[in-house]
């Protein structure tokens, strides 16, 4: 499958189910695909971006993450973001181009190259290919278990908190709003055993998430800078009802932080 074309990315795989009443019926949306960028090489900075072209219609949407791992918060003036209009005939990558290029300042200053390593996931879908994203009772993925470098064990748990409904576009309908009932995550990460510890725990939904209701595990990056500090990115997908035209989306988030010393 290429991104070169509208019909090149229509695949058909599996996806959770959704758990927003108003849906009735098998449907679907689009999935976004996901590139990691890297880390800085004192592990303080973590970038990734994900794209994907909107199902049923010819817009193209990509972002590039900046997030500072030491606040786990986007960097300042990120995240870079594009979404093309009706009439703009550009392909995939030619959009993508865009994006690294209104990046690149950023991440050449902070050296964003490392790559880190990867421990794969069990994403909904392939994490590589945009497409499209149906609904299954399938569940994402709960946990994941990574070795370290040092040894360590370490085990990821996340989970889903109801926040209540949000009225998000394209819920109800091509082109108008429906209710839906939205979740928080709760990230949890045990060392050797030992209690867990709360890595993110959503109260409230930030905007860019206030019509998300399912969250999974994709993938985990892990980074060891010369002195020895070790830093952890958990790249999380999200089902987002917003704007979606026959179904949700897949899209992705990251939750990073600073690994204690052993």
């Amino acid at each position: 499958m290429t991104q070169h074309s509208i019909a090149g990315f229509r695949r058909f795989l599996l996806a959770p189910l959704l758990s927003f009443a108003l849906l009735g019926t098998a449907q679907a949306g689009d999935a976004a695909a996901r590139k990691v960028i890297g880390f800085s090489p004192d592990g303080t900075h973590f970038a990734f971006e994900h794209y994907t072209q909107l199902y049923d219609a010819t817009e193209i949407v990509a972002e590039i993450q900046v997030i500072d791992t030491r606040t786990d918060d986007f960097a300042k003036g990120t995240p870079f973001s594009i979404r093309t209009k009706d009439d703009d005939e550009r392909e995939v990558d030619a959009v993508r181009a865009e994006l690294m290029a209104k990046a690149k300042p950023l991440l050449g200053k902070l050296g964003i190259t490392e790559p880190g390593t990867r421990f794969a996931g069990k994403p909904s879908m392939d994490l590589d290919e945009i497409g499209i994203y149906q609904m299954d009772p399938k569940p994402l993925a709960a946990t994941q278990t990574i070795t370290l470098p040092d040894g360590r064990k370490l085990v990821l748990t996340l989970s889903d908190q109801a926040l209540g409904k949000a009225s998000c576009y394209g819920a109800g309908g091509r082109g108008t709003y429906g209710s839906v009932i939205v979740t928080g995550m709760i990230l949890q990460m045990s060392i050797d055993g030992a209690a867990p510890v709360t890595l993110a725990q959503d109260k409230q939904l930030p905007k860019r998430r206030r019509c998300v209701t399912a969250y999974g595990i994709a993938d985990v990056y892990h980074h060891q800078a010369k002195d020895g500090t070790q830093t952890l990115a958990v790249l999380v997908e999200t089902v987002d009802a917003h704007q979606f035209h026959a179904g949700p989306n897949r899209r992705f988030t990251a939750v990073t932080m600073r690994l204690p010393k052993p």
